[in-house]
């Protein structure tokens, strides 16, 4: 269990959902909002981030285009989350450097899928 994700998302029963999902194969933390997802990312060094785009704070878009400048994180896979499912909403999480988009409501084989694609 040496791969690390965070979730940064605000809606407690998804986090406990995801973290229940991973914790077999993956060690995980989360944040409740954009600006404390910025501060764990830096200093947790996921492997991995999941982050929803309707975040209090900063949203999610923010939050990405924060993540990608920062050379600590500019790499660092990122699986958008939202149940935005309009067009526009998805391409401006890619946009802002999202490697994917996740739909909600997902399964957790969904969720799986990707983080092993991108792990």
């Amino acid at each position: 269990m040496d791969k690390k994700i965070l979730i940064i998302e605000d809606y407690p029963p998804t986090i406990e959902m995801i973290m229940a999902c991973l914790e077999r194969s993956y060690a995980s933390d989360f944040a409740l909002d954009g600006p404390t997802g910025l501060e764990k990312a830096f200093t947790y060094k996921p492997d991995l981030i999941l982050l929803d785009i309707m975040l209090p704070g900063m949203d999610g878009i923010q939050v990405c285009r924060k993540l990608r400048a920062d050379p600590r994180t500019a790499k660092t896979p990122i699986i958008m989350e939202s149940a935005k499912v309009a067009a526009e909403e998805v391409i401006a999480g890619l946009h802002a450097g999202a490697d994917e988009y996740l739909l909600k409501p997902f399964t957790l084989d969904q969720l799986m899928k990707l983080v092993k694609k991108h792990i």
